[in-house]
């Protein structure tokens, strides 16, 4: 009897798993910023009241209007007072006329100032005169900008290959041994 034993062959393999790594550095990232800017400018506002008029109908009056008023007032006055000189002498030189003219002219002079009408009145009868100068605003914006350079750097890839090892574990072999007494050699 044959005995036949065989082996078959056994491969080792030894594998390296393959290493990548990629590490991105940040960008560079350089900005230079320019603020806007508001400029403004104001000029308050000037309130101008005139109260002349409002004072001057109160009797406060400057110095050259009054002068005017009063050279005014004496001129009117003067005016009337000859007029009533000449108009009562005319009334006595009309000799003509029977009527005597002296007493009638006499109560005339002597009560004239207390002919006048007096009245109460509120003053002043006029508003002040309001003017508004300035009150201006002026506003300037100047626009800021921005200026932004930005430098990508690359990646960063560290690359490690992978090994496989293939080697032979075990050799194949045949091992036919014969197991009994006789070996019949005749084929």
């Amino acid at each position: 009897m044959i005995r036949i034993t065989s082996l078959p062959a056994l491969i080792g393999i030894n594998t390296t798993p393959a290493k990548l790594e990629i590490t991105q550095p940040k960008a560079d990232v350089d900005m230079h910023t320019e603020l806007p800017k508001v400029e403004m400018h104001t000029e308050q506002v000037k309130v101008q009241i005139d109260q002349y008029q409002c004072f001057a109908e109160a009797g406060l009056k400057n110095y050259l209007d009054l002068t005017k008023d009063t050279a005014q007032f004496a001129r009117q006055a003067l005016l009337q007072g000859i007029e009533r000189i000449v108009r009562q002498g005319n009334e006595l030189a009309a000799i003509e006329n029977e009527a005597d003219p002296i007493p009638v002219q006499s109560e005339e002079n002597a009560f004239e100032l207390f002919n006048k009408d007096y009245n109460i009145e509120t003053i002043p009868k006029s508003r002040p005169k309001i003017d508004f100068k300035g009150g201006t605003v002026d506003i300037k914006v100047h626009e800021g900008k921005t200026d932004i350079d930005v430098k990508v750097n690359k990646p960063q890839i560290n690359y490690i290959p992978g090994k496989v090892e293939i080697y032979l574990r075990q050799k194949n072999s045949i091992n036919i041994e014969y197991i009994g007494e006789k070996i019949n050699t005749i084929v």
